[in-house]
């Protein structure tokens, strides 16, 4: 299966609920902890180690976005964000993560929207940086 299909079917199942938690501010800090506590394992912190640096910054995005200390430029990307969080955090994607390769698709689908959205992450670093 190509990137094309996973990200296909991510947006599908997931763009309409990830565009109403980019609504609620409860439901972006329900989302960012959900993604907490997945990370928290050894085994997917070791799975998802080339990614580990983004997707602390994309949580604290998604934080700051809750608490209006954020604004996105692009609520657009910032969905697409979310679409792939929610992929992460759901166990039963296209390749179910408790089989044998099964975050194989995660890392992919992670990798391909933190590269789309670099432009939002790198403008709220910028932000975040030159914040007193």
């Amino acid at each position: 299966m190509k990137i094309e299909q996973y990200l296909n079917w991510a947006k599908s199942k997931f763009n309409d609920q990830a565009k109403t938690i980019l609504q609620s501010s409860s439901a972006i800090k329900s989302l960012a902890k959900s993604v907490e506590e997945k990370l928290s394992s050894s085994f997917i912190k070791e799975q998802f180690k080339n990614l580990w640096n983004d997707l602390k910054i994309v949580i604290a995005l998604l934080k700051d976005t809750a608490t209006r200390k954020y604004s996105p430029k692009s609520k657009k990307d910032v969905t697409l964000i979310i679409v792939g969080l929610l992929y992460f955090i759901n166990p039963m994607d296209i390749i179910p993560d408790l089989l044998v390769g099964g975050f194989i698709d995660d890392a992919a689908v992670l990798s391909w929207i933190l590269n789309k959205t670099k432009e939002e992450i790198d403008h709220y670093k910028s932000t975040r940086n030159n914040s007193p």
